[in-house]
C-alpha cells in the first residue's frame, strides 16, 4: 500500500511540474462546457431575408410584418427583380427570399387567393426546414384571421396562397449538406495533428536542432517541413471529392478549378496553425491535448453541424476565427449552389487574411522558440 501511495505521490509531483497539462485539465472541460452550452442551439431565428416586393401594397407590407413579427426572419433588403434575389442567395448574403405576386393586395380584397413565393436556401437542411414550417404557419394564421373577418369558412381555398420552395437542395437530402462540410472537418483534424505532432517529435528527438545548424535557412525548414502535408491535404481532399461525387452522387454544380484553388489557402491556414500549436507544446502528449482543446470547438463553432446564426453574439463573433466556418460557406457555396469568385469574395478574403496572420504568427513564434 505504501508503495503505491508512493507511486502516486510521485505522478502528481510529475502532474504539477507539467504546467501546460495541468491548464489542459482544467480548460478542457471549462471551456467546451461553456462553448456547447451556450452556442449550440437548434432553434435558429433571425434569418436574413430579402424582399421581392411587386405588389407594393398595405396586404404585403402585413405579410412582411407577420413574417418579421415572428423572429425568424429578418428584412435586411429588398430587391427589385428576381436576379437580384437569386445573387442575394446565392452569394449567402441572405438565406432566405420572399417573392410577393404583383396581385396579391388586389386579389386578397377580391376574395381571390393571395399568392407570395418563400424560398429558402436548403443547403443547410436544418435552417430550410424550420424556416418553412414558421412560414406556412405565419400564411395558414393569417389566412384564418382573414377567413374570420370575411365570415365566410367554406372557400375552396385559403386567402394566403404561400408556395414555400427549398433551393439548392430540393429533396432536403442529410448527405447533400453533411458531405461537403465534411471536406473541412477531415482536413481540419488530420492536418492539424499531424503538423503538431511532427514538429514536436523532430523537437523531442533532437533532429530539429540540427536541421537548424545546417545551411538551411529557418523558412526553408519550415516550407519543407509544410510542403508533405500540402500533398497530404490535396490527396485528402481529392479522395473526398471522388467519394462525394461517386458513391454519395452529390454534384459539384460550381467550379472544380476554384475549389482546388481555395482548398490551398484552408491547407495552409490549417498547417499554420497546427505549427503554431507545435510551438506551444513541448512533447507529443502536450501537442494531441492542445489539439483537441481547439478540434472539438472548431468543429461546434464552424457551422458544419449546427447553424451560425443560431448562435449568441459572442459565440459567432469567436466563429469568425476558425478557418473552417469561411471554407465550408466556400465548400456548399460551391458544390450545393454553383457560386463563383465573385460570389464567394467575402469569405475567400477572410481566409486569406487568416491565412497570412496565423502563419506569421506561427513563423513568429517558431523563430523565437528555436532563437
Amino acid at each position: 500500500m505504501r508503495r503505491l501511495l508512493a507511486l502516486t505521490w510521485k505522478e502528481f509531483m510529475q502532474l504539477k511540474r507539467d504546467r501546460l497539462t495541468l491548464r489542459m485539465i482544467i480548460m478542457v472541460p471549462l471551456m467546451q462546457t461553456l462553448v456547447f452550452g451556450y452556442a449550440i442551439n437548434y432553434d435558429v431565428k433571425h434569418l436574413k431575408t430579402v424582399v421581392l416586393d411587386e405588389s407594393r401594397s398595405y396586404d404585403s407590407r402585413e405579410l412582411v410584418a407577420r413574417l418579421t413579427a415572428s423572429q425568424y426572419f429578418d428584412v435586411v433588403g429588398r430587391v427589385d427583380s428576381l436576379g437580384e434575389l437569386q445573387l442575394a442567395l446565392d452569394s449567402a448574403r441572405a438565406s432566405v427570399g420572399l417573392v410577393i405576386d404583383r396581385d396579391y393586395g388586389a386579389n386578397r380584397h377580391r376574395g381571390k387567393p393571395a399568392s407570395a413565393l418563400l424560398v429558402v436556401n436548403a443547403s443547410d437542411t436544418t435552417t430550410a426546414t424550420q424556416a418553412m414550417s414558421i412560414a406556412s404557419g405565419v400564411a395558414t394564421q393569417l389566412s384564418i384571421q382573414t377567413l374570420a373577418r370575411r365570415g365566410n369558412w367554406r372557400e375552396a381555398s385559403l386567402p394566403i396562397d404561400l408556395h414555400v420552395r427549398p433551393w439548392y437542395n430540393p429533396d432536403l437530402r442529410t448527405a447533400t449538406f453533411v458531405i461537403p462540410g465534411l471536406l473541412a472537418i477531415i482536413l481540419t483534424f488530420t492536418l492539424i495533428q499531424f503538423t503538431a505532432g511532427a514538429i514536436v517529435r523532430e523537437r523531442e528527438l533532437g533532429t530539429l536542432e540540427q536541421l537548424q545548424v545546417t545551411p538551411v535557412t529557418r523558412t526553408q525548414l519550415i516550407v519543407g517541413k509544410l510542403m508533405p502535408f500540402i500533398v497530404i491535404g490535396y490527396v485528402q481532399l481529392t479522395i473526398t471529392v471522388l467519394l462525394m461525387l461517386f458513391l454519395f452522387e452529390i454534384p459539384i454544380a460550381g467550379s472544380l478549378l476554384l475549389l482546388y484553388a481555395v482548398a490551398f489557402l484552408f491547407i495552409a491556414a490549417v498547417l499554420g496553425l497546427g505549427m503554431l500549436l507545435s510551438t506551444i507544446a513541448q512533447t507529443q502528449r502536450q501537442a494531441q491535448q492542445l489539439s483537441m482543446l481547439f478540434l472539438l470547438p472548431f468543429v461546434f463553432l464552424s457551422g458544419y453541424v449546427f447553424p451560425i446564426d443560431g448562435m449568441p453574439p459572442l459565440f459567432q463573433a469567436i466563429s469568425r476565427i476558425i478557418p473552417a466556418r469561411y471554407f465550408i460557406e466556400i465548400l456548399r457555396g460551391i458544390v450545393l449552389r454553383g457560386a463563383g469568385a465573385r460570389e464567394l469574395w467575402e469569405p475567400i478574403a477572410w481566409l486569406a487574411f487568416y491565412t497570412v496572420a496565423i502563419i506569421g504568427l506561427a513563423v513568429l513564434r517558431f523563430r523565437k522558440t528555436a532563437a
